[in-house]
């Protein structure tokens, strides 16, 4: 009796078996056409589904490269599908494909297999630099088509914690479309880096990392520089003793007009309109200042790193005008009269400008009408005057201001030179000065002017 039971039983199973597998979705796969092309981090795979209306969709599965399982589904819609997850240019990695009808019964798997390229954490290595900058070091590197992933970098310092030697974060920052120089200056000096770059992927697996050691820091110092280091025969400087305006005012360490500050709030006559804002204490150069050399006499051979010019920072004082003190020359706006273009020169044997032997450093190049604060490194003095917002009212609003300033970096080199010539070429050109030329008899003005070289 008991076997009579189990035989009928396993039979009853093997018909419902027997009706299941009359129930698999078998579609037909003619025309289906699939095609697999490698791209960074993965590949894409072109198809062509069979014209047949009992397919729905087409799934995808196979492994990434940490071994996880993924599955990718399209359909009629599109003609390719992203097959992504890897890290390295890899061969043979087996997909299974298989076919979906509108109840989502799948049909058995057809096994294919594809090749990948580098990805973007992967190769970005391939087109990286790590070198020497003022101050730190910077990272310079090109990226793939494909463009996936983040950077991040380190340098062997002092943990300030621990006052151990660790590994010290400077940034992280997504890989971008067609790479980046990105510059980093560390707050703790020191002589040379060992710099360490590390890649990861978006999920935040590690991809990659290198190791870059001996990066020499180049660090810099200011050299002192006077009014009698300053040659300016080429060029007519304008002395005057009302408005202050002379060469010595270039180095004395004022940066940000306090002696125009403080009489306009001390001194000026407010009932005589702009003849009560004639001083400036400041260097002004003309008329016809442009294209005219000067030159800077270091006093002894340096590799130099940059020039910073300031200007005047924003006030409530009015440029003189009219019975002012040059009040001709202040016709306009301030902004007319500061830089955008110049060039320096350096040279270890002579200080005639000249002479022959002076060799290209570096340029400040930003359009004359330029209007924005990254384009324009005058932009918060025009701005303010032109708002009224945020000027300082007080001597104590006046300190807590910040200089304004452009730095003209050179390059990072151990070249020496006891000479520096400073050529401009143009002013901007305010546009909110109603005059067709602003700046006709081509003056112009530096508030202070400092020299960085590199320290021994």
């Amino acid at each position: 009796m008991m076997k009579n039971t189990i035989f009928l039983l396993l039979v009853i199973f093997g018909l419902f078996a027997c009706e299941d597998d009359d129930s698999v979705f078998e579609p037909s796969t003619e025309g289906l056409e699939i095609k697999f092309t490698p791209v960074a981090g993965g590949a894409m795979m072109h198809y062509s589904l069979p014209n047949n209306s009992d397919i729905f969709a087409m799934n995808i599965r196979y492994k990434d490269w940490q071994g996880f399982d993924i599955l990718k589904a399209c359909g009629y819609s599109g003609d390719s599908v992203l097959l992504d997850g890897f890290t390295r240019n890899q061969e043979g990695i087996k997909a299974r494909i298989s076919f979906v009808n509108q109840n989502n019964e799948e049909s058995e798997a057809m096994e294919y297999e594809f090749s990948t390229l580098d990805s973007a954490p992967w190769s970005f290595f391939d087109d990286l630099m790590v070198r020497s900058s003022w101050n730190g070091f910077q990272v310079i590197y090109k990226s793939p088509s494909v463009v996936t992933g983040m950077v991040h970098v380190f340098y062997l310092g002092t943990n300030p914690l621990t006052q151990k030697e660790d590994t010290i974060l400077m940034s992280s920052f997504p890989i971008t479309q067609q790479g980046d120089t990105v510059n980093f200056i560390q707050k703790q000096e020191r002589a040379s880096n060992t710099v360490i770059v590390r890649t990861e992927d978006f999920q935040g697996f590690r991809v990659r990392q290198e190791i870059y050691p001996d990066i020499d820091a180049f660090l810099t110092e200011q050299w002192p520089v006077t009014a009698d280091d300053f040659n300016t025969s080429k060029l007519t400087v304008v002395k005057n003793a009302n408005a202050k305006t002379g060469v010595e005012y270039l180095f004395d360490g004022d940066l940000k007009g306090k002696e125009r500050m403080e009489f306009f709030l001390t001194t000026r006559d407010p009932n005589l309109g702009y003849t009560g804002h004639e001083v400036y204490g400041t260097f002004l150069a003309g008329p016809n200042a442009l294209e005219k050399p000067m030159v800077l006499d270091l006093g002894e051979q340096k590799t130099p790193a940059w020039i910073r010019l300031y200007a005047l920072i924003p006030t409530q004082a009015k440029d003189a005008q009219g019975a002012a003190a040059l009040g001709d020359v202040w016709l306009g706006w301030y902004d007319d009269k500061l830089p955008c273009k110049l060039s320096v020169y350096g040279n270890n044997t002579t200080g005639n400008p000249d002479a022959d032997g002076w060799v290209y450093l570096g340029n400040l190049n930003q359009n004359p009408k330029a209007e924005t604060a990254s384009e324009k490194w005058s932009f918060p003095h025009i701005n303010k005057n032109a708002s009224g917002i945020g000027l300082p009212k007080t001597l104590a609003e006046f300190e807590d201001a910040d200089p304004i300033y452009v730095d003209v970096l050179f390059p990072v080199e151990d070249n020496e030179y006891r000479y520096l010539k400073i050529i401009v070429h143009e002013t901007f050109r305010s546009k909110l000065n109603s005059s067709a030329n602003p700046n006709p008899n081509n003056y112009f003005t530096l508030h202070e002017l400092e020299v960085y070289i590199k320290k021994n």
